[in-house]
């Protein structure tokens, strides 16, 4: 790229800072960029310019200021519109991003970029079906458009758009958009894997021939190998071929688990400390009903918690269906309410002159888990409920009730309870093997590293019901206990238990949850629209001899197997 240096002109400062942004040079960027706004401070395109370089340097909140600087010059333009709602979003302040996409939507843009990026927002914000019309938007341009050059992008945006089907539920319209992902970009295999899980295969209709074929060439991204063997071992087990898919599924655990840096221990090391720090001294202490904002809010939340894949969706689907109650999915405000408290903690002990005797960093807080939950003790339980509940409720439509199903909360139950004591707080179980062989066949984009190997998730699995039953013994008559298996041999009688438990009158259509057509993120996807399954219950009894390790782990931990 040719550039005049003593052309200080508009153009040649925009082409000159786009020109390092694009090369990734930094300083040469930042320089460019202060240069441009210097020169030009009423250009929105230069504005955008460093609004953008500070989104990709991870500078959301600069990133806000410049590009709000772009829409006020310019505050029809859409592009900086929807930069403005993106940059909100990584903020964290969904409702206003919420408003500026919705704004763009209900019109037809001729930019594949644009119209891309609009559908990941609206994706990120659960607009689900306006994010599907303009992905469906983006590839229609594409199309129009055949390069060779174009195909890896178009077949990403029919792996997103399939993504969104299936959250949707049009189960055959994602089948297709990941059959065009596939054949547009036949090392996409992340998209042979969610393919393989929108149904039941059979033996006229799979795709094991093509998964062995592409196992067969060389891969070197231990992910990519993972996503292609659990989708393996799912076919097969669709196909009864029991052995052949465990075998699989051992494969693609271990590809998974030796590109993680995990240790069970400091997890089981960490709920032996949540159970120490937690004991009864801290209920009996605690005032709980207290009058805080948080206790009187109109709002109660219902948490449903347990580990993965032991019926979590299925619950929710249940309890959603009625008409008061609103899912806001698996939200994680619980723990970013607490942490943001704990080093607001840390920065007055800072002041306070004290030291890091008591495992306590003073610019970053405790620095270990167990310390952190030392910590927690200090919180204020009634501003922790309040600041969850307003994170929470800017996020969702205004509901008499909603639900948070982050299985995780169940490290915070007690924690929920002191903050949040008109919470209600379901806990979902599973036969012990049921559960830990539906953990162990998932292949979880993020969380849960103790799912990979088996004595790790026997090791969990056991520290995990330890604190359940402590949870159970410090506030009895707190947690509402119920198990998937009873929930599919009589849905009516358990949907009204929960439903009675939330403190709602009954409403027929809880029975009916397969009718929800709230759309579902969860691995859980596809089966929660299909009513009661029986065939997921004895699954595991299929795997014995391959279980047989975790069996005998837990037996000797007093957990009945039978």
């Amino acid at each position: 790229m040719q550039m005049n240096a003593q052309d200080d002109s508009l153009d040649n400062l925009l082409d000159k800072a786009w020109h390092f942004i694009n090369l990734q040079k930094v300083e040469q960027a930042v320089a460019a960029c202060k240069q441009l706004n210097q020169h030009y401070p009423n250009s929105a395109d230069g504005w955008f310019a460093s609004s953008f370089l500070a989104f990709q340097l991870r500078n959301a909140q600069q990133s806000l200021v410049m590009i709000d600087k772009a829409v006020e010059l310019e505050p029809k333009n859409t592009r900086w519109q929807l930069h403005k709602a993106h940059t909100l979003l990584i903020l964290g302040h969904k409702a206003p991003a919420l408003t500026i996409a919705t704004a763009l939507t209900g019109k037809n843009y001729t930019d594949v970029d644009f119209c891309a990026e609009l559908a990941l927002v609206l994706n990120k914000l659960s607009s689900f079906a306006q994010a599907a019309r303009y992905y469906q938007q983006a590839i229609e341009l594409l199309r129009s458009n055949p390069a060779p050059s174009n195909a890896q992008t178009l077949g990403q945006l029919y792996f997103n758009l399939g993504s969104i089907q299936r959250y949707l539920g049009d189960i055959e319209a994602a089948g297709h958009s990941l059959d065009k992902a596939i054949e547009l970009n036949p090392t996409d295999d992340e998209a042979y894997l969610l393919r393989s899980s929108l149904v039941r295969q059979t033996e006229q209709s799979n795709h094991i021939t093509a998964l062995e074929n592409r196992l067969k060439q060389p891969i070197k991204n231990p992910l990519a190998k993972a996503q292609l063997y659990y989708a393996l071992a799912k076919e097969n087990e669709d196909l009864q071929q029991y052995t052949h898919s465990f075998a699989a599924l051992s494969a693609g655990a271990a590809a998974r688990r030796q590109n993680m840096r995990y240790e069970v221990n400091s997890d089981l090391s960490t709920i032996d400390k949540i159970i120490d720090v937690y004991d009864q001294s801290a209920f009996n202490e605690a005032t709980v009903g207290h009058s805080s904002a948080a206790a009187k809010s109109s709002a109660a939340p219902i948490f449903i918690l347990g580990l993965p894949r032991t019926g979590s969706t299925l619950v929710e689907r249940i309890v959603s269906q009625h008409s008061e109650v609103l899912s806001a999915g698996e939200l994680n405000h619980f723990a970013i309410a607490m942490m943001a408290q704990v080093k607001t903690i840390a920065i007055q002990a800072k002041s306070q002159g004290q030291d890091k005797k008591q495992g306590q960093d003073k610019e970053q807080g405790p620095d270990s888990k167990q310390a952190l939950v030392t910590q927690t003790r200090q919180l204020d339980f009634a501003q922790l409920g309040q600041d969850y509940l307003e994170k929470a409720q800017s996020e969702i439509a205004p509901s008499a009730h909603f639900i948070d199903k982050l299985p995780l909360n169940s490290l915070y139950a007690g924690l929920i309870h002191l903050a949040l004591p008109q919470a209600k707080i379901i806990y979902v179980k599973r036969h012990p093997l049921a559960a830990c062989y539906a953990i162990y066949k998932q292949l979880f984009t993020n969380g849960y590293p103790f799912s990979y190997d088996l004595k790790e998730l026997a090791s969990y699995y056991i520290a995990h019901r330890k604190l359940m039953n402590h949870w159970r013994k410090v506030m009895p008559g707190v947690i509402y206990d119920v198990a998937y298996e009873d929930i599919v041999a009589n849905v009516d009688i358990q949907a009204k238990g929960l439903i009675s438990y939330c403190g709602l009158d009954w409403q027929a259509q809880c029975s009916a949850f397969e009718q929800n057509t709230a759309p579902s993120t969860t691995a859980s996807a596809t089966q929660v629209r299909q009513g009661i399954y029986k065939g997921s219950i004895n699954q595991w009894r299929n795997y014995e001899s391959q279980l047989a390790t975790v069996k005998t782990m837990l037996e000797q931990a007093g957990i009945d197997c039978s």
